[in-house]
């Protein structure tokens, strides 16, 4: 598990999504996981699953060459993250995008034009590393935000290969 954590609109989907290709292209296989807090919509307005949804079905599921997708509604709070974690099957490593409040390891957007001097998660002991656009007060690693490769080879050593040697 590795969390990408920041403010809104500072490069975290930019940094997953490199991370993920890079990860991917040194034949690991990875999952993600995005935080919403503003709720989102999956399925689109006329498309058959939006129409069963709108029906009244709790779950739709839809399969395709390749691939499966899955909308179902569930309460608020009762589903937990590592009930969407389980969903995503097995992986060596499961990036999420948010969820700075959960107990995984996290590395930290710092982003000169969003943060305010100070770090988001600075207190919090899961924070493994930081990465952005300018140095930031902290004993922890820093990384270029742009150094997709030391970033891969920091979370290779940190979380898969300790990973492997513990299988």
């Amino acid at each position: 598990m590795l969390s990408i954590v920041g403010c809104g609109k500072c490069g975290k989907t930019t940094l997953v999504e490199r991370l993920v290709a890079e990860l991917t292209r040194r034949g690991w296989s990875v999952g993600t996981l995005k935080h919403d807090v503003h709720g989102f919509q999956m399925d689109h307005e006329g498309k058959d699953t939006w129409r069963h949804r709108q029906a009244g079905a709790k779950a739709v599921c839809i399969i395709g060459p390749g691939q499966i997708g899955l909308v179902r509604s569930v309460p608020e709070g009762e589903f937990s993250t590592a009930d969407a974690i389980a969903l995503l099957g097995s992986v060596d490593l499961v990036i999420t995008e948010g969820f700075k409040r959960e107990r995984f390891p996290k590395i930290e957007i710092f982003s000169s034009a969003r943060n305010e001097g100070h770090l988001l998660c600075g207190e919090d002991p899961t924070l493994i590393a930081v990465a952005g656009d300018l140095p930031v007060q902290t004993a922890l690693p820093r990384f270029d935000w742009n150094d997709i490769v030391a970033i891969a080879d920091f979370v290779e050593m940190r979380l898969l290969r300790d990973a492997q040697t513990r299988s």
